[in-house]
């Protein structure tokens, strides 16, 4: 399969119709017609045991040979969460501290895999510092992150690692509640590891549109800025009330939050130069939809990143 121009890390895996466990005839429609779509470097993809539902196989021969990939562990990490909270990099749960070490081994030797067969396919690895939740200790947390750092940090990667910073743990009612960004970059200190700032979480942590600036502003400063990722927020609708729902850019959803102008502003913050990546990650949230609706999705986000980026 051929792609279009390079441009974005797309994560669409919460548009396809796999999300929703629909069927494989839908999961491959999807995947045709974003391939023909322009503007498209890669794809960001979750890593469970494989990165697809279908197996890692089945991706490949859906998709352009030439996009490349960032996996991300946050929907692992979440899915092991829900069964013991005390999951993450940042768990002061000692147990569960070194259970997600071993996830994070399994995804050394996935990508480590993937690249010696397909040449560097993947790019970036996103890492994120889960805490134990209900634990308010943020030295704790600190301290069991940085820890974790220290050791996955001694592999041998064939990839960036890319800390991908979610809400965080210090304010009311957070939805992800992970390390703080100041904690996150104290840690990271040192290393050879950068911070990705998504749009939605930054501004999901202040319940406002202006954090996600300062987010990208405090990481840049710290010279660890790597990543912009945009997702969408909102206070009313289907998508929720500051929920972390990736919901797509306004006006195409009209209560989002997102919108070209907010992209333009993080990107005249950063220096583009040293992005490794940027991109988008938004949610059908209809389970029923068709596959043109959730293709739609996607290349209205890529239109207003274009419109942002011009």
């Amino acid at each position: 399969m051929k792609s279009n121009n390079a441009g974005y890390i797309i994560g669409a895996y919460p548009c396809a119709p796999s999300f929703h466990q629909k069927s494989e005839e839908e999961e491959s429609a999807f995947w045709r017609q974003l391939a023909d779509t322009a503007g498209i470097r890669g794809l960001e993809q979750p890593c469970l045991e494989n990165l697809h539902p279908y197996g890692d196989e089945w991706l490949w021969q859906h998709t352009p040979g030439e996009w490349q990939i960032v996996v991300t562990a946050i929907m692992e990490t979440m899915r092991r969460r829900g069964i013991n909270g005390g999951f993450g990099l940042a768990s002061s749960d000692e147990n569960q501290r070194r259970a997600c070490v071993d996830y994070y081994r399994h995804l050394h030797q996935k990508i480590a895999a993937v690249n010696a067969r397909h040449g560097g396919k993947v790019i970036a690895l996103e890492i994120q510092a889960a805490p134990l939740a209900g634990n308010a200790d943020v030295d704790q947390a600190t301290e069991a992150f940085a820890r974790s750092i220290k050791e996955i940090a001694r592999w041998d990667w064939s990839c960036k690692l890319v800390l991908e910073h979610c809400d965080a743990m210090t304010q009311p009612a957070p939805r992800k509640g992970f390390l703080p960004l100041e904690n996150v970059l104290d840690v990271l200190n040192g290393y050879d590891i950068s911070v990705c700032i998504n749009w939605a979480r930054s501004a999901i942590e202040g319940r406002n549109t202006t954090l996600p600036l300062t987010h990208t502003q405090m990481a840049k400063q710290a010279v660890k800025l790597g990543a912009l990722m945009f997702s969408g927020t909102t206070e009313t609708g289907d998508y929720g009330e500051w929920q972390d729902l990736h919901s797509p850019f306004a006006p195409f959803c009209e209560e989002s939050l997102l919108t070209a102008d907010r992209v333009r502003e993080l990107f005249n913050a950063a220096d583009a130069a040293t992005l490794q990546f940027a991109g988008i990650k938004l949610l059908e949230i209809d389970a029923n939809a068709d596959v043109g609706h959730r293709v739609a999705i996607l290349r209205n986000g890529i239109d207003a990143m274009n419109t942002a980026t011009k």
